[in-house]
């Protein structure tokens, strides 16, 4: 098929737009924005059946019971019937298998065996081969980074291409942050500012070691996110007697606005699946330096090799007072340059102008 400003995009995908903003859905907006249609359309799991708008999105949710896939084709031939040539593009594995129609472009974020066996699912096997039947029933693959590419099962002859991810803050972010407020800042307190989902592989116990071994020193810790070990880590800090770092659960935008420009540097730490580091990208944004673990895509996103830390109290320490001194490189012109929105939506445009 050939895409023209006629042709609809059907993206598939989890969540709902308006609930969630900082993962696959962020993704699928500016998707949606490299697109040559002014409307397109979203179908994601949801409570209830029901449609809504967003942006350039007529969003549709299908209630997640035994019929979701049911409900799912027969959405898909309504929208065909009444569009006449939709492209699928998906990020959602299940509605891919399940659909009756092949989805012509996937994004891949992590992928489905890769992340079965790092957490050790009972179930890897199973993920395996859902993995590689995905594979299947698509037509063109995008990762994310190399490194999800490199962790996928997918066939070496498949058509991919690597785009990388952008930031939906950028429209409220300024072009500069002051530097004397920057110095200002360091002079008192350092602050180091950390988003992560609050699990196993996000290593919050790592950031909590490092704090206790800094509790003497003008160093402080907010670490912004929500997850199953938000209360474990909060007791913990508790018991410790901790008072130089904080566990803010769930921020909204203007919060984590804030946190990323009254920080002093950015801290991502991650022990697995981590196929991006949409956190890294966010403090170069605001001009910030950011430290990260040397695992997975980081590597690939970090802006030096000197900023990335092995997973130990020593390591992230050293890396600390070694980005706490570097005054003097551009970070905002990095995110510009690979990052922005504009490159990554050229990057995408010119994709789907390119798949038949």
């Amino acid at each position: 098929m050939i895409i023209t400003n006629k042709t609809k995009i059907v993206y598939l995908g989890y969540n709902h737009m308006l609930k969630h903003k900082r993962g696959v859905e962020n993704v699928i907006d500016f998707q949606s924005r490299a697109s040559l249609s002014i409307c397109n359309y979203y179908i994601h799991w949801d409570d209830e059946t029901k449609a809504y708008r967003y942006q350039n999105l007529i969003c549709i949710g299908i209630e997640k019971n035994i019929f979701w896939f049911l409900r799912l084709n027969i959405i898909l031939h309504i929208i065909k019937r009444r569009d006449g040539e939709i492209f699928i593009h998906s990020h959602n594995p299940l509605m891919s298998i399940m659909s009756f129609y092949r989805s012509n472009l996937f994004t891949i974020h992590d992928a489905l065996y890769y992340l079965a066996s790092a957490t050790k699912h009972k179930l890897n096997k199973v993920f395996y081969l859902l993995e590689k039947f995905l594979y299947l029933r698509i037509n063109y693959v995008h990762f994310i980074s190399n490194y999800s590419k490199k962790m996928s099962l997918i066939d070496g002859n498949k058509n991919c291409s690597i785009i990388p991810n952008t930031s939906h803050l950028e429209a409220f972010a300024t072009d500069n942050i002051p530097e004397s407020n920057r110095t200002k800042t360091l002079a008192k307190v350092t602050k180091i500012f950390i988003v992560r989902s609050i699990e196993e592989r996000a290593l919050i116990n790592l950031i909590i070691d490092v704090a206790d071994k800094l509790k003497t020193e003008k160093i402080e810790f907010f670490i912004a996110g929500k997850g199953p070990l938000l209360v474990f880590y909060r007791d913990k800090i508790k018991e410790l007697g901790l008072e130089n770092i904080a566990l803010l659960g769930y921020v909204n935008d203007d919060c984590l606005i804030q946190y990323y420009q009254d920080c002093d540097l950015v801290l991502v730490s991650a022990a697995y699946g981590e196929g991006f580091g949409l956190p890294i990208i966010e403090g170069y944004l605001y001009n910030k330096p950011v430290i990260a673990s040397n695992v997975c895509a980081i590597p690939e996103v970090i802006i030096s090799s000197d900023f990335l830390f092995d997973n130990t109290v020593d390591s992230v320490i050293s890396k600390i007072y070694f980005a706490r001194d570097q005054k003097e490189v551009k970070y905002r012109n990095y995110y510009d340059e690979l990052f922005s929105n504009a490159a990554v939506i050229s990057k995408m445009n010119k994709l789907y102008k390119t798949l038949c």
